[in-house]
């Protein structure tokens, strides 16, 4: 889905999560985030609200394994049957989601995912770049490399 030019992408005019996401996207890689910032940032948001779950598998006592092995996940307690939902709590975070996504910096894939929810809140447009625009200068002179 391409942004036609003549079509200015608004808060009012993002009905649908796709344009939502399309949206944020555009405005966040114009504030110098990653792809990978991005993309972590909205799995982070789906798997925070419960909007999508963490691949994984249940076993019969009812604990769930997570498919993901990060270190947040292998860091965690491991399931038992009085913690059987500790490793999809750690599959849940936003750590574990900026490193399935080899994102750098996990302070703005949790940036990315409160943009995310306040797009689907209906916050104003000002709201929004008010909150990604932070560190933007470091960003883009990181992305510039030394000089």
């Amino acid at each position: 889905m391409a942004i036609e030019k003549d079509e200015v992408m608004t808060t009012n005019s993002c009905k649908s999560q796709a344009k939502m996401q399309e949206y944020l996207s555009k405005l966040a890689k114009d504030l110098a985030y990653t792809d990978e910032e991005i993309a972590a940032g909205i799995e982070y948001a789906d798997r925070a609200k419960r909007r999508s779950h963490p691949p994984g598998e249940w076993d019969r006592a009812g604990r769930f394994y997570a498919q993901e092995h990060t270190n947040s996940v292998l860091s965690c307690r491991s399931p038992s049957r009085a913690w059987p939902h500790s490793q999809m709590l750690a599959a849940r975070t936003a750590a574990h989601c900026a490193e399935v996504y080899m994102a750098g910096n996990t302070t703005h894939v949790r940036r990315i995912c409160t943009a995310y929810n306040k797009l689907l809140d209906d916050a104003d447009n000002d709201t929004i770049v008010r909150l990604l625009t932070k560190g933007v200068r470091k960003r883009k002179a990181d992305r510039r490399g030394p000089s």
